[in-house]
C-alpha cells in the first residue's frame, strides 16, 4: 500500500507540473487550429470528396483521386487526394464557368489582426492526352475565409502560377481581416483561353498555426544601381522583442538601403517567446523605356519639327527634357525645333532616368531638276506637252501650270503653243514655281515613214518608226513578211521595229508596212508601203 501512495504522489506532481507548463505555453503561443481529415483518405471516386470536407460549386467537381487513371499521381500522403476542377466561362464540355471550392469549419476560428501558417502540397494534373487543346498548363489556387459554408467568404491567399506536374510543398501565411470559422480551398484558371479547364491536385494539409504578424515590403532601384530599400512592417501592439535577419548581407536592421536588385529574405525572431518566421521579398529594376516620334522638318530652313517621347517602365510621373536645350517639364511634347542632334531625357518619381539621342534632319531644297517641253507636232495642232522632274523636298508632290487644278501626274498633255506658270508642291507644302514655253511646230501636219534601216547596234537608224507630226489617235503599224505574215505589231506611235519576230532576227529584204490612225481633223487614215531592211 505504501508503494502505491508513493506512486500516487508521483503522478500527482508530474500532473501539477504538466498543467503549470501547458499554462506557460498557453500564455506566450497559442494552440494551433486542425483541419480534419487532411489528406482526404477515403474511397476513390468521381463523385465528391470525403467528410467533413464539403464542396462550393455549380456542378459536383471535386473528386477523390487515384482511380487508376493514367493522368493521375501517387497521393503524397495516405492513400487518396483531392482534384479540383475549374473552368473558363466559354469551355465547350460545360457550356459556362464552373469551379470547385472546398472547405469545412475549423476546429476554431482564425482571428482578424493574426496570421497564421499553413502548409499543404499541390500539384497540376498531368496531360495523358497531348491532343487535347482545352487542357490548361498552369494553375493557382486561392485560400478564402468565410462565416458559413455558403458564404462567398474573402481571399486570403494566393499562390501564384503553379506550372508543376509533380508534388509541390506550399507555405502561405494567411490574413485575414475578419474572423472566419470556416477555411476553404479554391483553384484558378490562369491561361484565360475561352475553352480552357483546370484539374488541380491537393494533398496532406497541416494544421494551422499563428505566426509573427508583419508584412515585408521593398522599393525598387533604378537600373544598373544599388537604390533598392527592404522594410518590415510589424503588425502587433505587444511588447515583445523582435530581432531581424536578412540574406543575403546579414543586415540585422527592421529597414535595409542601398541594396542592389535581387532576392532577399528576411527572418524575424521574438526573443520573448522565442518563435520566428521568414519571409522573401524582390527588389526589381526600374528600368525606363522610351519610343520618340518625330515629325520632322516641313521646308528646308523651317524650325517647325516637333518630338513626342512615349514612355514607360519605371514609376509615374514622368519629366521630360532636352538635355542642354529645354529644363524638365511634365509634356511629353517638344515643339518648334529646328534640324540638329538632340539627346532626350525621361526621369521617373522614383529619379531613374533614360537618355538617348535622336537626329532631326533638315529636308534637301524642293527644286524642279529638270522641265522638258514637246512642241507641237504641227502648226495646226494642240498636242504640246510639258513633263516636271522634281528633286528634294519630300514626295508625294503635287503639279500646276497656270491656271489648272493640281494632279499627281507630273505631265501635261494637249497643250498649245505659249509660255506657262509651273508649280510643284510636297507633301509638307513646300513648293517652287517657274515658267517654261512650249513652242509651236511650223510643218505640215503628217505622219512621214522611212524607206530603209539598219538593226545593226551602231546606234544609228537602228529602229523603223513613224515620224509623227500630227495629234493622232488609235494608231497601229504592222510589219509583213514576203509571205504576208504578220511579223511586227504596234499601237504605240513612239514605238518602232528592231527587225525581229519573238526574239529571232529577220533577213535582210524589203518588208511591207501599213500604219492606221485618226488625224487631228478627226479623219481616219491609212497609209500603206515598204521598208528595206540592211544587216
Amino acid at each position: 500500500m505504501k508503494t502505491f501512495s508513493v506512486q500516487v504522489n508521483i503522478l500527482k506532481t508530474i500532473l501539477v507540473s504538466l498543467l503549470i507548463m501547458l499554462s506557460k505555453t498557453a500564455g506566450s503561443q497559442s494552440m494551433p487550429i486542425y483541419l480534419q481529415n487532411p489528406s482526404f483518405e477515403g474511397q476513390p471516386t468521381m463523385n465528391g470528396i470525403p467528410a467533413p470536407w464539403y464542396q462550393r460549386s455549380v456542378n459536383l467537381i471535386a473528386y477523390t483521386l487515384p482511380l487508376g487513371s493514367s493522368n493521375e499521381i501517387a497521393p503524397s500522403d495516405g492513400k487518396t487526394y483531392a482534384a479540383l476542377l475549374a473552368a473558363s466561362e466559354n469551355n465547350t464540355s460545360a457550356g459556362h464557368a464552373v469551379w470547385t471550392s472546398i472547405g469545412q469549419q475549423l476546429s476554431k476560428p482564425i482571428e482578424a489582426g493574426k496570421a497564421y501558417l499553413i502548409h499543404f502540397d499541390m500539384a497540376l494534373m498531368p496531360e495523358d492526352d497531348k491532343s487535347d487543346k482545352t487542357a490548361a498548363t498552369t494553375t493557382a489556387l486561392a485560400i478564402r475565409g468565410a462565416d458559413t459554408e455558403n458564404d462567398l467568404g474573402e481571399r486570403i491567399w494566393y499562390s501564384g502560377v503553379l506550372y508543376e506536374r509533380n508534388w509541390k510543398r506550399f507555405t502561405a501565411v494567411l490574413k485575414p481581416k475578419k474572423t472566419y470559422a470556416h477555411l476553404r480551398f479554391e483553384p484558378y484558371v490562369t491561361d484565360y483561353d475561352d475553352t480552357c479547364y483546370v484539374v488541380t491536385f491537393l494533398d496532406n494539409i497541416s494544421m494551422i498555426e499563428e505566426t509573427l504578424n508583419f508584412d515585408v515590403s521593398a522599393e525598387h532601384t533604378c537600373f544598373g544601381q544599388n537604390a533598392g530599400k527592404v522594410a518590415v512592417t510589424m503588425n502587433t501592439l505587444d511588447k515583445d522583442n523582435y530581432t531581424f535577419r536578412w540574406e543575403p548581407g546579414g543586415y540585422t536592421t527592421q529597414q535595409v538601403s542601398q541594396l542592389p536588385a535581387g532576392t532577399y529574405t528576411v527572418t524575424v525572431t521574438n526573443t520573448t517567446k522565442g518563435n520566428s518566421r521568414a519571409e522573401s521579398i524582390e527588389v526589381r529594376q526600374w528600368e525606363l523605356k522610351m519610343a520618340p516620334i518625330v515629325t520632322g522638318i516641313s521646308c528646308n530652313g523651317e524650325s517647325d519639327a516637333a518630338i513626342d517621347i512615349n514612355a514607360s517602365g519605371g514609376r509615374l510621373p514622368y519629366t521630360y527634357s532636352i538635355v542642354n536645350y529645354s529644363p524638365e517639364q511634365d509634356s511629353a511634347i517638344f515643339s518648334n525645333l529646328r534640324a540638329n542632334y538632340y539627346t532626350l531625357r525621361v526621369t521617373d518619381s522614383m529619379g531613374c532616368y533614360k537618355m538617348e539621342g535622336i537626329n532631326i534632319g533638315n529636308p534637301l531644297v524642293l527644286h524642279a531638276k529638270d522641265v522638258e517641253t514637246k512642241p507641237l507636232s504641227c502648226s495646226s495642232v494642240k498636242d504640246g506637252q510639258i513633263i516636271i522632274t522634281p528633286a528634294g523636298g519630300t514626295a508625294p508632290y503635287q503639279y500646276s501650270i497656270s491656271d489648272t487644278a493640281s494632279q499627281s501626274e507630273n505631265r501635261f498633255r494637249r497643250l498649245d503653243a505659249g509660255t506657262y506658270h509651273y508649280k510643284i508642291v510636297d507633301d509638307h507644302k513646300c513648293s517652287v514655281e517657274g515658267n517654261v514655253t512650249v513652242e509651236r511646230g511650223m510643218n505640215d501636219c503628217a505622219i512621214y515613214m522611212p524607206s530603209a534601216f539598219s538593226p545593226n547596234g551602231d546606234g544609228m537608224n537602228d529602229l523603223f518608226k513613224a515620224r509623227v507630226q500630227d495629234d493622232v489617235t488609235d494608231f497601229r503599224m504592222m510589219i509583213f513578211g514576203r509571205w504576208g505574215q504578220l511579223v511586227y505589231e504596234t499601237t504605240d506611235p513612239e514605238a518602232g521595229w528592231n527587225g525581229r519576230t519573238k526574239g529571232t532576227e529577220l533577213p535582210s529584204g524589203t518588208y511591207v508596212w501599213k500604219i492606221t490612225y485618226t488625224d487631228s481633223k478627226k479623219q481616219l487614215m491609212q497609209q500603206q508601203g515598204t521598208v528595206t531592211m540592211f544587216r
